[in-house]
């Protein structure tokens, strides 16, 4: 289950941001997923709530943005999203086609809340 892997590199990232700044807690965490990395988003939440337990990101919500496969034919133009033809154009049998999405993994937004200043 590579997802928990993926959870303790996005918290040690989280936390190491944490560090930087003024944070109390982390509400919402939004991630993007691209297809083609083969994460399944219920087994990321979970593995997200078992692992953020005693820390700033403990009820956090997780949301995740599900990126669709897209391929590109640089020789036709044609777009395709099935990943029976990832190395060949279905429309004109050429290989020299790219990626556009589905490999994303990124962080792309944060909600936290910030210590308070303690007064005398």
């Amino acid at each position: 289950m590579h997802e928990m892997s993926i959870v303790e590199a996005l918290m040690e990232q989280i936390i190491e941001m944490s560090q930087d700044e003024d944070w109390e807690a982390v509400t919402r965490i939004r991630l993007k997923v691209g297809a083609m990395r083969q994460i399944v988003p219920d087994i990321l939440k979970f593995c997200f709530n078992v692992a953020s337990k005693g820390t700033i990101m403990e009820n956090a919500l997780l949301e995740i943005d599900e990126i669709p496969l897209l391929i590109k034919c640089d020789e036709c133009g044609y777009l395709w999203s099935d990943r029976e033809f990832l190395g060949m154009c279905p429309k004109c049998s050429s290989i020299n086609v790219n990626l556009l999405n589905g490999m994303e993994l990124e962080l792309t937004n944060l909600e936290v809340e910030m210590k308070h200043a303690k007064t005398c």
